[in-house]
């Protein structure tokens, strides 16, 4: 009984969240001193979690709290109630810490919830182990949890001003010599806005059928030809479907008759474009990878195989189609997609890579009720607001738009009037084989769109210098 004991007062300490709060209750400007510190998860009794969220809810309100306030905005919480309600909140006050040592308890309860955090996830990930979850998985998830822990713990991390400087510098020189920073894309109008630079991620969304597997298999191609190594995690398709859409970029044959017979003219040009990728440092991830512990685990061999050499850079771009489809340990699928989403960066850091992950928006979305109401199609960052973190988590935030998908029979019926069958003509025109890459979020780059041309027959994408396309 002691050990359980002990072992309960090393992860939660009800005594001191009643002191942290009652002492809040004293003096509200104390609230200022831990708000960056103190999360309403720091606390073990829920009752105390809700006081603390209705506690930080009226600060950020700029409205004053005391017990009779807080008792009037929880009046009809069951568990309030049955602590005392009002006469419970004024004897916290009454055994408050003192004001000197607010910021201590903070840490304190901040360290518990990261040790019960802890020790919840090591028990599950020790079933996993004898349930036969492989030994790899489990490692990988064991790093992101320490990883995730480095980001969140209350200990200084630094680096001093002039070792972060030399680095800029460092980067700056590369720059000036014409070398890029991140993984080219292929498209310079795009490599001119955002740049994707190791230890950073994108979300790359679109509708169905806007063009985003084509896109990415586009920068993978692109990039692999450049030297830089490519991960694809494929969870949509078969390797072999992945592989005749990038073979499709090289032969110039339409993708999908690669399903049909071919005449041997097609045939010949298949196994040509074949022995001209057969050296693309390119690897595609089993259908057994799924999650994002596994992502990290043949990551890591992949980055140990790939050791940069000569013009070969070592592994630098990891792509994943698409991030709805990957699992994740948590159960609604808002708390699952947030959970991917954040640990997606600490993959892209751990890895030294840039993480590149596909997104489907609103399907909603794409439903008009017009042919001249196409661009309210355009996508923005809060068509992925309702997919946890997906807007918040990563570097950059693009979205792939092809109006000329809306304006093609049948999604459209073209009018019949000669006047607006002009315009929907005129506008067909504008857009044919071509797509707008939408800039919704950039950390380091310029927010906008480039518009570029297309052939989704092919999976290819290239800059629009005089029409012409560019030639692999």
């Amino acid at each position: 009984m002691n050990q359980q004991n002990n072992e309960i007062s090393a992860v939660q300490s009800i005594e001191g969240e009643q002191q942290l709060l009652g002492a809040l209750l004293a003096n509200n400007d104390r609230f200022h001193e831990i708000s960056g510190i103190t999360k309403q998860e720091h606390f073990a009794d829920p009752v105390h979690a809700d006081i603390w969220q209705n506690f930080a809810g009226r600060m950020e309100g700029d409205h004053i709290v005391t017990p009779t306030t807080l008792a009037a905005d929880m009046v009809y919480h069951d568990g309030f109630a049955e602590l005392g309600g009002a006469a419970y909140l004024r004897s916290l006050m009454g055994a408050s810490v003192g004001g000197f040592a607010v910021k201590e308890y903070a840490f304190m309860l901040s360290e518990m919830h990261q040790r019960r955090t802890m020790a919840c996830r090591f028990d599950e990930l020790s079933g996993d182990l004898r349930s036969g979850r492989s030994a790899n998985d489990v490692a990988s998830e064991v790093e992101l949890l320490l990883m995730d822990r480095a980001e969140t713990s209350a200990d200084p991390r630094t680096m001093s001003f002039s070792k972060a400087q030399m680095r800029s510098i460092d980067q700056l020189h590369e720059i000036k010599k014409g070398n890029l920073i991140g993984v080219p894309t292929g498209l310079r109008a795009l490599d001119d806005k955002v740049t994707l630079a190791p230890k950073r991620y994108t979300i790359l969304g679109g509708q169905t059928s806007m063009g985003k597997t084509a896109l990415a298999l586009h920068i993978a191609h692109s990039a692999a030809k450049e030297g830089y190594g490519v991960g694809f995690v494929t969870l949509e398709m078969p390797e072999e479907d992945l592989c005749n859409r990038i073979n499709s970029i090289e032969s110039g044959l339409n993708y999908d008759t690669y399903d049909k017979p071919m005449s041997q003219a097609s045939f010949d040009k298949v196994v040509e474009a074949a022995v001209k990728l057969q050296g693309l440092p390119l690897e595609i991830f089993s259908g057994r990878v799924r999650d994002v512990p596994a992502v990290l685990s043949e990551g890591k061999k992949l980055k140990h195989k790939w050791q940069p050499e000569g013009k070969f850079r070592g592994f630098k771009l990891l792509i994943i189609d698409y991030i709805q489809l990957m699992r994740g340990r948590e159960k609604t699928s808002f708390e699952r997609l947030s959970q991917i989403a954040n640990d997606l960066k600490n993959v892209a850091k751990q890895l030294d890579v840039h993480v590149l992950a596909l997104a489907q928006v609103d399907r909603t979305l794409g439903k008009l009720e017009k042919w001249d109401k196409w661009s309210d199609a355009r996508p923005s960052l809060a068509h992925l607001r309702g997919s946890g973190d997906l807007e918040n988590a990563p570097d950059n935030v693009l979205f792939v738009f092809r109006p000329q998908y809306f304006l093609t029979p049948p999604r459209c019926t073209p009018p019949k009037d000669p006047s607006d069958r002009a315009d929907w003509e005129e506008e067909y025109a504008q857009w044919k084989d071509m797509a707008e890459i939408i800039i919704g979020k950039a950390r380091m780059g310029e927010i906008g769109s480039v518009k570029v041309a297309c052939d989704m027959g092919t999976n290819r994408f290239w800059d629009l210098d005089d029409g012409q396309e560019r030639m692999f």
